[in-house]
C-alpha cells in the first residue's frame, strides 16, 4: 500500500533522546525502548494510539517512504512535555523461496539509531482505548511480546496517575520464547501493590523450537476466571499485538463459550457497547 493511501494523520519531526535495551544481551528477541522528543508543537495522543515511522527511500518497491506503526508506550504525562516512547523489536525475515535471511527495515534502523538522530513521524493513528469512569470496572487485557507496550501506559495511568483501580484487572502477557517479557519488573510491581491486579505470563509450549507463546493454553488454565469476567456486564476488553494474537484469543474464547456462534453473540454485545478494543498489526 502506498503512503498516500494510508490515513496516518499529520506529519511531524522528532529527535531521538533515548534508546535503551529492555532485554538482556544475547536473547533471541531484542526489544528496545526509544524516547522521542517532538520538534513541532501541537501533537496530542491518547492511550492506545500509535505513531507511524516514515523512513525515506528509495525502497525496493518504489515507495517514497517505508512506513511502520508502533504503539505509544507512554501516557501523555509520563515521558515529559512533547515526548513519547515506543517499543521496537529487532526483526529479521526469511524468504520462503530462497531461504535467505533479511533484516527488517524499520526495526533495525530504529534499534541502531544513535541518540540525537531525527525521524519523520505521522499520527496519532487509530482509536484510543476507552477507559471507564468507574474505577470498580473489571478489565481484561491481552498483549504478547511488544503488544504489551500500550498496556504499560494503561497500567501506569490506572495505578499511578489516576490513583488506583478497585476493579479486577487481568493481563495476559509474554514473550515469543518465554525469555524476554517486556516490562516484567514494572508489571510485577503493580501486581504486588494492587490486590485486584494479576498478570499471567504466557509462555511457549516448546521454547527450544522457538514456537509462539501458547495463549490458548493460558486461557484454558484460567478459563473459569476469564469467562466470569466476560460475563460481567461492565467488563472492558483490550487486545494488542499481531493479528494472530487476537485470532488465538478468540479461538480459545469460542471453546469457553461452547461454540463459535455463542462466542460471536457475546463479542457482538461487547463491541456494540464499546467495551471491546483492539490494537492489531
Amino acid at each position: 500500500m502506498k503512503l498516500e493511501d494510508l490515513e496516518l494523520g499529520p506529519r511531524f519531526h522528532a529527535r531521538l533522546v533515548g534508546n535503551e535495551a529492555l532485554t538482556p544481551p544475547g536473547t533471541r528477541a531484542e526489544v528496545r525502548e526509544l524516547t522521542l522528543e517532538l520538534i513541532e508543537e501541537g501533537f496530542t495522543f491518547s492511550i492506545g494510539q500509535s505513531v507511524a515511522v516514515l523512513l525515506a527511500g528509495p525502497h525496493d518497491f518504489g515507495q517514497s517512504h517505508h512506513v511502520r506503526l508502533y504503539s505509544i508506550a507512554s501516557t501523555p504525562d509520563e515521558a515529559g512535555p512533547g515526548r513519547i516512547t515506543i517499543c521496537v523489536r529487532r526483526c529479521h525475515y526469511v524468504d520462503p523461496y530462497s531461504g535467505e535471511r533479511y533484516r527488517g527495515i524499520a526495526s533495525n534502523h530504529l534499534c541502531d539509531l544513535p541518540v540525537g538522530s531525527e525521524l519523520l513521524l505521522a499520527g496519532p493513528v487509530g482509536l484510543p482505548f476507552v477507559i471507564p469512569e468507574d474505577p470498580a470496572t473489571p478489565l481484561l487485557m491481552v498483549g504478547l511480546g511488544t503488544g504489551v507496550a500500550p498496556f504499560r501506559a494503561l497500567l501506569r495511568y490506572l495505578f499511578e496517575e489516576r490513583g488506583g483501580w478497585q476493579g479486577k484487572v487481568r493481563l495476559f502477557h509474554g514473550a515469543r520464547v518465554g525469555l524476554e517479557s517486556v516490562y516484567r519488573e514494572r508489571i510485577a510491581d503493580y501486581q504486588s501493590q494492587a490486590s485486584g491486579f494479576e498478570a499471567v505470563e504466557v509462555l511457549s509450549s516448546r521454547p527450544a523450537w522457538d514456537d509462539p507463546a501458547d495463549l490458548s493454553a493460558a486461557i484454558v488454565r484460567h478459563e473459569a476466571e476469564v469467562w466470569a469476567l466476560l460475563e460481567d456486564p461492565a467488563v472492558h476488553v483490550y487486545i494488542a499485538g499481531l493479528t494472530p494474537v487476537a485470532e488465538a484469543f478468540e479461538e480459545a474464547l469460542a471453546g469457553l463459550a461452547g461454540s463459535r456462534e455463542a462466542w460471536a453473540r457475546r463479542k457482538a454485545d461487547l463491541v456494540a457497547d464499546g467495551r471491546w478494543m483492539e490494537l492489531l498489526y
